[in-house]
């Protein structure tokens, strides 16, 4: 009985550890995130004209594309690493400081400002007239030193107005009537009237004299701590037939915004902008149609090619990567890289030229 007691004891402590080791692998919470290829899909069921619109006969699609974000056990962080479609980030990184809801919910917050600017970008191009109303003016995120939050405000929270003042009407509102508040001493606060998940708060914001003068947008959001603002607006055309309205669903972030513009141009234009072709886009986009860089564009090369995209238009700063995926991938999709709008009118026109 003496000698087996430890060989009992040799199995247990084998199948405690196999277990563990198992339990981390496939269990255990980690700090990681993984970018892996997510959808490209038909953007058109996204955007309605209220009047009939140029809906019919468009034999070719503008597609969106996202990445997926996947929170994976250890196993797959390891297997991740090993794939070059894919890619791992500390969700430290990702997230910065937030929680995986706020930061979705950080998302939204811009996904509905880059749509209202897709939307102005097409009136813009086709010279449709239109007025703008702002319905709120939200913090798009916050600065932070080392992960700390160094504001008061979240992202996602409605600027309202100063404290016992009149509201904001729009970014540029907020900073003539805040000027006219400010004593101009270094040091003095004033109080901000904000709204957070339906509750009313007043914060306090110390300020500066560092840069009087020069009251831009810019020093507005320095003076209160956070990276930026995100007006939700409402784009109206004079025409109400030209109306436009875009759903996106779950789909967060701003990188739709060019493929937004191109459909609601199509929709809204005769023709077919497509030329029957499967196009892809990727890009942020602002009212003036300057086109801005995107993440995940190794994933957004993986599934645009993978489901079916003749050409796919990418932000200027993205080319060499994309590029390189498509290489390394032996796709016969086109890569064009575009800084404005009208680049990617033109590299469209040309994609029909090319056959």
């Amino acid at each position: 009985m003496r000698r087996g007691l430890p060989i009992l004891r040799r199995v247990v402590l084998s199948a405690t550890v196999t277990a563990i080791a198992m339990w981390v692998l496939l269990y255990a919470p980690t700090p990681y995130l993984v970018y892996e290829p997510g959808i490209a899909v038909p953007v058109e069921p996204m955007i309605t004209v209220q009047g009939d619109g140029d809906s019919g006969g468009d034999k070719g699609q503008f597609m969106l594309t996202a990445v997926k974000l996947t929170a994976p056990n250890m196993w797959r962080v390891v297997r991740a690493g090993f794939d070059s479609d894919r890619d791992v980030f500390l969700k430290r990184d990702v997230f910065r400081g937030e929680s995986q809801k706020q930061y979705a919910e950080r998302l939204t917050v811009i996904m509905e400002g880059s749509q209202n600017d897709a939307v102005e970008a097409a009136y813009r191009y086709l010279q449709i007239p239109y007025k703008v109303e702002t319905d709120a003016i939200l913090i798009s995120d916050v600065n932070k030193i080392d992960g700390q939050r160094v504001s008061p405000f979240h992202s996602g929270d409605r600027l309202l107005g100063l404290s016992g003042g009149e509201r904001f009407h729009s970014v540029d509102d907020a900073i003539v009537k805040l000027k006219s508040a400010w004593d101009g001493k270094d040091g003095s606060s004033l109080s901000f009237d904000v709204e957070r998940q339906d509750k009313k708060l007043s914060l306090k914001i110390l300020m500066t004299d560092a840069a009087q003068g020069e009251w831009t947008t810019k020093y507005f959001a320095q003076l209160l701590g956070v990276t930026g603002f995100t007006e939700l607006r409402a784009i109206k055309s004079n025409d109400k037939n030209q109306q436009l309205t875009i759903a996106a669903g779950e789909i967060g972030g701003p990188s739709a915004g060019l493929v937004f513009t191109l459909q609601a141009i199509d929709l809204l234009s005769e023709g077919d902008l497509t030329g029957g072709a499967q196009i892809a886009a990727t890009g942020t986009i602002d009212v003036e149609g300057k086109i801005g860089a995107i993440g995940g564009i190794k994933q957004k090369v993986v599934i645009t090619s993978q489901q079916g995209a003749e050409l796919f238009l990418v932000p200027k700063q993205n080319e060499k990567a994309a590029r390189a995926k498509a290489k390394a991938m032996g796709t016969k999709m086109d890569i064009v890289a575009v800084e404005t709008l009208q680049d990617a009118i033109n590299a469209i026109s040309a994609h029909h030229s090319n056959g």
